[in-house]
C-alpha cells in the first residue's frame, strides 16, 4: 500500500511539473545579441544603481522570429526619465542569454530565468522612445507612489531599505549595505518572504483586537479573536500583492492565511501537518520552488521552531506561569534568543552549502535588529500605509528611518568584527540532500532512538563534506578566465579584468573571501609551487606529475598536442590527446559544454562540466541551441 502511495505521489509530482514547464515555457536566445532594435511593453520597472532595470513583455526583436522571441527579456536602463510600468517602448539594446552555471553543481541562474518567463537579460544604448502610453496598472502605479512618498521623506542610505520593505524593490540598496548584512546575518530582513508577511499580520491581528477590546461590547458579543484574524489576513494579502507577490512571498501569504484561518476555525495555527499542507499546494502550483533557497530556508526554519516549542513548551508554561514584569522582559529575550539560535543553526546549513559562509555573529546582529523591526520599523510602514492616501505619512517615515539606521548600523558593527564570516568550500550536491533529509527526519522522528542513527549520519556527512576536493583547473563558457588551484589550495587566474563574477563564485566555491585581491599566474608565471613558462602563446607547466598547456593560439595547440596531458586551446583545434588518459578542451568542447572543471591527481583527470550535468532542458543551451 505505501509503494503505491508513494508512486502516486511521484507521478503527481512529475507531472505538476511537466504542466508548470508548459505553462511558463519561454524560447531563449542562444548568443549574444548587439545591437537589436527592441520594442515591447513596460510589465514593471525598479530603481536600481545604474538607473532602472525593467522587465518588457508583448516583444519584438530585431532579427528573431515571433516563435524564437521570448516572452520577456529584462533590461538595464541608464536614461529612465518618464518611464513607467504599461508604456510601449522602443530602444536599441544588447541582448544576452541569462547566464547558465559558472560550475558543474552551482546555481543557475536560466533556471530561474526560465521559471520567470525571461528569456533573454540585456541593457539599453539610448533613452527608449515611448510609442504608446497606456495608463498604468493599478498596482504598479501604487508601488510608485509610495516610492515617491518615501523619497521625499527619506534620504539613503535608509530610503533604499525602506523601498525594499514596503514595495519590494531591492535594486537600489548599494553593495557595502548588502555586503552588511549577509556577513551579519540579516541580509533575511529584505528578503519579503514569512517574517514580513507574518509581522504585518502580526500588527494587524494585534491591534485590531486590541482595538475592538476597547468595547465591552465587542468584547463580550463579538468573536473579536477570529474578525482581527480576519482583518491580518486580508492585510497580508494586500502587502502580498503590493511587494509583488513573488514565488517566496505567496508562500509566505499562504502559510500565514493557514495560521489565521486555523485561528478562525479554533484550531492550533502552529503544527507540523501546517507546513506539510503549506509545501504541498505550493509544490503543486510551482514544483520548481522545491530549488529555491528562499523555500527551502523559511520552512526548515518555521519546522524546526515548531519542533523546538513543541518540545520546550512545558517549560516556558512553567516559567512563565505568575510571571513579574521584569521576569517577563527576560523571558521574551530568551524567546528572542532561543528563536534566533534555532532559526539560524537551521537555516546555517543552507547559508553554507548556497552561499559558502555562516555569519558567527548572527544571534548578537539579530537580537538587536530583530525587535527594532518587529516593534518599530514594521508597525510604523503599516501606519504608514494607511496614512499615505491623507499626505500624513511624512512624520512616520520619518521616525521609521531612525530605526533602519540602528538596523544598518548594527549590521555595519557586526561585519566589521574580526572573524564575523565563516567560509566554506562547496560541497556535492548529494551530501547537501543527505543533510536536509537528516535534518527533517531529526524533527519528525520521535523518541530517542534516533539519537542513535543521526548522530552516526551527521558525522559521515560532516567527513565528506570537509573533505571533498575543490576543481584543480577551471574554465569558463567564454576561454576568457581560467583559474589553477595552487598548491595551497589558492585560486590563481589567467586575468583579473575579465568575468569578474564567475571570478567571485570560483572563490567562493574555493572557500576563499571573493573580495580580495586577486592572484594571477600569467604576470607570476608561478603558481605558489607550479612553475609555468609563459609567451604569447600560451603557457605549459606540470601539475600533480600531469603536464598541462593552455594554447592561446592554433599554432601553440598544435606544438603541445603530442606533449601534454591536458590540452586547453582558446581557439578550435583538430588535436586529438596522445596521451593515455589525456584530454584536450577546445573553444568549440567548452561552447557545447559551457563551464569546465578538471580534477588532477599522479593517476590521471577527471573532467566535468555545466552541460553535462544539467542534460537537454527546456531552459539549458542544448535545448535551446536545437529550437534555433
Amino acid at each position: 500500500m505505501l509503494f503505491f502511495i508513494g508512486m502516486t505521489i511521484a507521478a503527481v509530482g512529475f507531472n505538476a511539473a511537466v504542466i508548470r514547464t508548459n505553462l511558463v515555457y519561454t524560447p531563449m536566445i542562444v548568443k549574444k545579441m548587439a545591437p537589436v532594435g527592441v520594442v515591447g511593453t513596460i510589465v514593471s520597472i525598479e530603481p536600481s544603481k545604474k538607473g532602472s532595470r525593467a522587465i518588457l513583455t508583448n516583444l519584438e526583436i530585431e532579427r528573431l522570429s515571433s516563435e524564437n522571441t521570448p516572452r520577456k527579456i529584462r533590461l538595464t536602463i541608464r536614461k529612465d526619465d518618464g518611464l513607467r510600468a504599461g508604456q510601449r517602448v522602443k530602444v536599441l539594446a544588447g541582448l544576452n542569454p541569462p547566464s547558465p552555471p559558472v560550475s558543474p553543481g552551482a546555481f543557475d541562474f536560466q533556471f530561474m530565468a526560465f521559471y520567470q518567463g525571461i528569456g533573454a537579460v540585456g541593457f539599453a544604448y539610448n533613452a527608449p522612445e515611448i510609442l504608446e502610453d497606456y495608463p498604468e496598472p493599478f498596482l504598479s502605479s501604487i508601488r510608485q507612489r509610495i516610492v515617491r512618498n518615501i523619497q521625499s521623506a527619506i534620504s539613503p542610505p535608509e530610503q533604499a531599505i525602506i523601498v525594499a520593505l514596503m514595495t519590494g524593490q531591492r535594486k537600489a540598496i548599494k553593495d557595502e549595505d548588502w555586503q552588511a548584512l549577509r556577513e551579519s546575518g540579516l541580509a533575511h530582513m529584505l528578503a519579503i518572504s514569512g517574517l514580513h508577511v507574518g509581522m504585518v499580520a502580526g500588527v494587524l491581528f494585534f491591534f485590531s483586537r486590541f482595538f475592538m477590546s476597547l468595547s465591552t461590547r465587542l468584547a463580550l458579543h463579538f468573536p473579536i479573536k477570529k474578525a482581527a484574524a480576519c482583518i491580518a489576513l486580508l492585510g497580508a494579502l494586500l502587502y502580498t500583492l503590493i511587494v509583488g507577490a513573488t514565488i517566496p512571498t505567496q508562500r509566505a501569504l499562504m502559510m500565514t492565511g493557514l495560521v489565521m484561518v486555523a485561528i478562525m476555525v479554533d484550531r492550533s495555527p502552529f503544527s507540523m501537518r501546517l507546513i506539510a499542507l503549506a509545501a504541498v499546494v505550493i509544490l503543486l502550483i510551482a514544483p520548481e520552488a522545491l530549488l529555491s533557497v528562499s523555500f527551502q530556508m523559511s520552512f526548515i526554519a518555521v519546522a524546526s521552531l515548531i519542533a523546538f516549542y513543541e518540545w520546550s513548551k512545558p517549560f516556558w508554561d512553567r516559567i512563565r506561569f505568575r510571571a513579574s514584569f521584569m521576569r517577563k522582559v527576560w523571558l521574551y529575550l530568551a524567546g528572542v534568543s532561543a528563536t534566533t539560535i534555532i532559526a539560524g543553526t537551521a537555516t546555517g546549513l543552507f547559508a553554507l552549502y548556497h552561499f559558502h559562509q555562516y555569519a558567527a555573529y548572527g544571534l548578537v546582529a539579530n537580537l538587536v535588529a530583530v525587535p527594532i523591526l518587529a516593534f518599530v520599523v514594521m508597525p510604523l510602514l503599516v501606519l504608514a500605509y494607511g496614512l499615505m492616501p491623507f499626505g500624513l505619512d511624512g512624520f512616520i517615515l520619518s521616525t521609521a528611518e531612525e530605526g533602519v539606521s540602528w538596523i544598518l548600523a548594527s549590521a555595519h558593527w557586526t561585519a566589521d568584527m574580526e572573524g564575523a564570516v565563516w567560509r566554506m568550500s562547496s560541497w556535492p550536491q548529494w551530501v547537501f540532500i543527505g543533510f536536509v533529509l537528516m535534518t527533517w527526519f531529526w524533527l519528525v522522528w520521535k523518541g530517542s532512538r534516533k539519537y542513535y542513527v543521526m548522530i552516526p549520519a551527521f558525522i559521515i556527512l560532516t567527513i565528506f563534506a570537509f573533505t571533498h576536493r575543490q576543481p584543480d583547473i577551471q574554465i569558463s563558457n567564454k576561454v576568457d578566465l581560467i583559474s589553477i588551484k595552487s598548491a595551497q589550495g589558492e585560486l590563481w587566474f589567467s586575468t583579473g579584468r575579465t568575468e569578474r563574477y564567475t571570478a567571485k563564485n570560483w572563490r567562493k566555491q574555493n572557500g576563499e573571501d571573493p573580495d580580495t585581491k586577486k592572484r594571477t599566474w600569467i604576470k607570476e608565471g608561478n603558481i605558489a609551487g607550479f612553475p609555468l613558462q609563459c609567451d604569447l602563446y600560451g603557457c605549459r607547466g606540470e601539475i600533480k606529475g600531469q603536464k598541462i598547456s593552455i594554447a592561446f593560439s592554433h599554432k601553440a595547440a598544435l606544438e603541445d598536442c603530442a606533449w601534454a596531458n591536458l590540452l586547453i586551446s582558446k581557439e578550435p583545434t583538430n588535436c586529438r590527446p596522445y596521451q593515455e588518459g589525456g584530454h584536450v578542451i577546445d573553444f568549440f568542447d567548452i561552447w557545447r559544454n559551457g563551464h569546465h572543471a578538471v580534477w588532477i591527481n599522479e593517476e590521471g583527470m577527471t573532467v566535468k562540466t555545466v552541460e553535462e550535468g544539467r542534460g537537454n532542458r527546456a531552459w539549458t543551451q542544448t535545448a535551446a541551441r536545437s529550437k534555433n
